[in-house]
């Protein structure tokens, strides 16, 4: 209560692959009347990768800590609608932000169809 911070700025997380707690989940709040912020950071492994969500305290960190989920597979207890956000619910594995995630992608580029710039039609 004394640090009054009642804002939440950001979730964000990273992936450190070489590390036995690969994950960290960095959560940026801040004072709206004692003009000041923290961030918080904690770690989380991977084969028990989840933190306990923050939506009872801010309710803002909803759609963020669903974004950190849908990129790197992070889920959040508690959370009161844990699901993708960005990616398509049928997206078939991983998760994009991971660093084991092929650059190359899946190969779905090539099934869109692609509009002719400067065409008239």
């Amino acid at each position: 209560p004394a640090m009054d911070c009642d804002y939440i700025v950001h979730v964000s997380s990273v992936d450190w692959p070489d590390e036995e707690e690969r994950f960290e989940v960095v959560y940026e709040i801040y004072s709206i009347r004692h003009r000041h912020r923290i961030r918080v950071k904690t770690r989380v492994p991977e084969h028990d990768c989840y933190v306990d969500s923050l939506t009872d305290i801010w309710p803002g960190a909803e759609f963020m800590e669903r974004e950190v989920f849908d990129m790197m597979g992070i889920r959040f207890n508690n959370h009161p609608d844990m699901r993708r956000i960005l990616m398509p619910d049928d997206f078939p594995e991983g998760y994009p932000l991971r660093k084991d995630f092929p650059l190359q992608g899946k190969g779905w580029r090539d099934s869109f169809d692609f509009l002719n710039e400067g065409a008239t039609s």
